[in-house]
């Protein structure tokens, strides 16, 4: 399957439109009219990722957050980042040395970030899913309208929303919710705010680093499902009565390998590979 072909069915999937302006999305690194039989998901491209690509010999790695990012000023091995830029691009031999500047075309890298987190069957919907939760789901923020994708030259009808809400059938104690998640996402432990015997029914989840959109949802939910909660937007919190549960970024969205997975596998036939990475921060 050609790259661009595969483009057009992740612009279907998660529009770039649904993007928060910051984001980076789409293809960063290759040619798009290079063949693809081979796929590796991953959370982030670190250099465990891409040595796995070239030693499985992967056509394309999806990541969910963008290898580029920032603006870059000059690609070097004198930093972390330009190195794993540099051995995408470059043909290297065993010891890691340029064989010769030559762009490698083979490793391509394409980044679903935001838009992967707020579209209809996205990363958001997939966790809240995985919770297994009684009750109706509502998409907070909802967005519909039509756009162009230009790779499949024709309208198409984009939908999706910030942040996700469930209301549940029946409320539940704070504590049992608690376990719930760490049940349903395989982690060992969270971080909250709040009393574990308190009942909450209105449950808000933004996958990620989702501390900015709590404000826009704090009057319709009984608490909030996110990662990367600071301290002092914890102590307000406590000190409003509000209740936070602090999943952790890795933790909420590591299983979007799962998640591109089973999108993929409904129109691409090649060779699909997941990379879990280990958790960035360790318990002493």
């Amino acid at each position: 399957m050609k790259l661009w072909e595969i483009m057009g069915e992740l612009h279907t999937i998660f529009s770039p439109r649904i993007a928060e302006d910051w984001d980076n999305v789409g293809l960063l690194i290759g040619d798009n009219t290079r063949e693809v039989n081979k796929i590796l998901f991953c959370l982030d491209v670190t250099e465990k990722v891409v040595q796995k690509a070239i030693d499985k010999n992967i056509d394309l790695i999806i990541s969910h957050h963008p290898v580029i990012f920032s603006g870059l000023k000059r690609i070097t091995n004198e930093t972390l980042h330009g190195r794993k830029l540099l051995k995408l691009m470059e043909n290297m031999n065993a010891e890691g040395k340029v064989k010769e500047i030559k762009l490698n075309y083979d490793k391509k890298v394409y980044s679903i970030h935001t838009n992967a987190d707020f579209a209809i069957n996205g990363l958001n919907d997939f966790i809240m899913d995985k919770l297994n939760l009684d009750g109706e789901k509502i998409i907070y923020n909802e967005q519909k309208f039509d756009d162009y994708n230009p790779i499949k030259r024709k309208m198409e009808h984009v939908h999706g929303g910030l942040a996700r809400i469930k209301v549940l059938n029946k409320a539940m104690k704070l504590g049992d919710l608690l376990e719930r998640i760490k049940d349903s996402l395989g982690i060992s432990y969270v971080r909250y705010v709040g009393d574990k015997n308190a009942y909450v029914r209105k449950i808000g989840l933004v996958t990620g680093g989702g501390s900015s959109f709590l404000h826009d949802v704090a009057d319709k939910i009984d608490v909030f499902l996110t990662g990367d909660l600071r301290y002092h937007e914890a102590l307000d919190a406590l000190e409003d009565g509000k209740i936070l549960v602090d999943v952790g970024h890795f933790e909420s969205e590591y299983l979007f390998v799962d998640m591109m997975e089973k999108e993929m596998s409904k129109f691409f036939d090649g060779e699909m590979i997941r990379h879990f990475e280990e958790e960035v921060f360790k318990l002493g």
